[in-house]
């Protein structure tokens, strides 16, 4: 803190600096002379045009009724600056509290919760925050939270805060409610995790973060995660709206939290009673075609010097024996590439069949009849059939393990 004693606007006295946020500065101030305490915070104007500073003063005293809204009590302009003077508020800026590393995540939600609910006040009157950031987020002694900078950041810095700004706003839209609940986002989430995830080492790279990259929850519980992903949906009609974010807040910093859902591996967890007995029948199946293939065919002489025709129905009745004992073991892992395997297996089987019957003279159409009306591959046609359409009745899902 620097201690100082200087008079602005022949009322305000400036007494000790508090703390910095780039160029502006917050100081402890006493109001005329009896002395009554205020904060003002003081910011270099970029131009000393009149309509700037008209537009300061007017965008700097709007207000908002809520009990986490610090208000604004005058805007004076003066030595190529703007102070703002406000209530005190003995409070630590949320960025200040997070220097040190993430913050819990329950503090956290309670803060959302609290600055969610100035910006549902704002909204509903109209207003538009326009530069949502740890900087502007107030922690007190006591607990409360207070939110600042209500239209200061429009008149000075359209353009904004990079890291915070919504990817609509990049793309050159005017900040709106959902504008807002995206900063809120970018904030609590650099909170929690500790550190903003769009922030790189230049403004084009932070941009092109904020519009095409997706943020991690690596030490963010449900449900405050859940908004988190909420208020930062890309799209600005996606994001969760006050209504539903503040209940999921309320849970959050009451200490009801569950750990971040992870993707399962795949083929974890036991495979359901029908995947297991579709499974089982389709080996056996695969099996069975492979012996006829052998037995009836005589697939190993694949390369006799044969009839087209004849050799393509040898390789295919082989495949789709492979593709039967394949598929039934995939089917126990996962379901829907076994069920097409399987499908594959029965419809190789059908074709290889017929173009057997139609091209090889030579031999019995039905190859090794087992007796009268019942041959070896009758018997797998009829196999094929039932098996193709029957694994497609396996649940595709899973069983939870657990």
């Amino acid at each position: 803190m620097t201690a100082v004693s200087r008079t602005i606007a022949e009322r305000y006295t400036l007494l000790e600096e508090l703390g910095r946020d780039g160029t502006a500065v917050l100081w402890r101030a006493e109001d005329g002379p009896d002395g009554a305490r205020v904060a003002i915070k003081e910011l270099p104007l970029p131009t000393r045009e009149p309509a700037l500073v008209e537009r300061l003063q007017q965008e700097a005293r709007v207000s908002v009724d809520h009990p986490s809204v610090v208000p604004v009590r005058d805007v004076v302009v003066a030595d190529g600056a703007a102070f703002i003077v406000m209530d005190p508020v003995e409070a630590r800026t949320v960025e200040e509290l997070a220097s040190s590393g993430p913050l819990p995540p329950r503090f956290v939600a309670e803060i959302g919760g609290k600055v969610l609910g100035a910006l549902a006040a704002a909204h509903t009157a109209g207003i538009v925050h326009g530069d949502v950031r740890p900087a502007n987020v107030l922690v007190g002694t006591d607990g409360a939270v207070y939110l600042t900078g209500f239209g200061i950041a429009k008149a000075l810095d359209p353009a904004g805060t990079p890291a915070f700004l919504a990817p609509e706003t990049i793309a050159g839209h005017e900040g709106t409610p959902h504008s807002d609940l995206w900063s809120l986002g970018v904030t609590l989430l650099s909170a929690s995790e500790g550190g903003n995830f769009f922030q790189r080492a230049n403004v084009a790279a932070t941009l092109y973060a904020v519009v095409n990259e997706q943020p991690p929850f690596t030490r963010t519980p449900a449900p405050l995660a859940d908004v988190l992903r909420g208020l930062l949906a890309k799209a600005p009609q996606a994001r969760m709206l006050p209504d539903q974010a503040l209940p999921l807040l309320a849970q959050a910093a009451s200490g009801i939290e569950t750990p971040v859902p992870r993707p399962a591996s795949p083929g974890l967890g036991m495979p359901s009673v029908p995947a297991i007995l579709a499974g089982v029948a389709s080996m056996l199946f695969g099996f069975y075609v492979l012996t006829v293939a052998m037995m009836a065919h005589r697939a190993y002489l694949l390369f006799d010097l044969l009839w087209p025709p004849v050799l393509l129905a040898r390789v295919g009745i082989v495949l789709a024996g492979v593709l039967g004992v394949a598929g039934g073991g995939l089917l126990l892992a996962r379901v829907r590439h076994g069920q097409v395997m399987i499908s594959a297996a029965g419809g190789l089987t059908l074709f290889s069949v017929l173009l057997l019957t139609t091209s090889d003279h030579e031999r019995e159409h039905f190859a090794l009849a087992m007796e009268p009306g019942l041959t070896l591959d009758v018997v797998a046609l009829v196999l094929a059939i039932p098996l193709t359409i029957a694994v497609w009745f396996v649940p595709a899902k899973r069983p939870a393990v657990g």
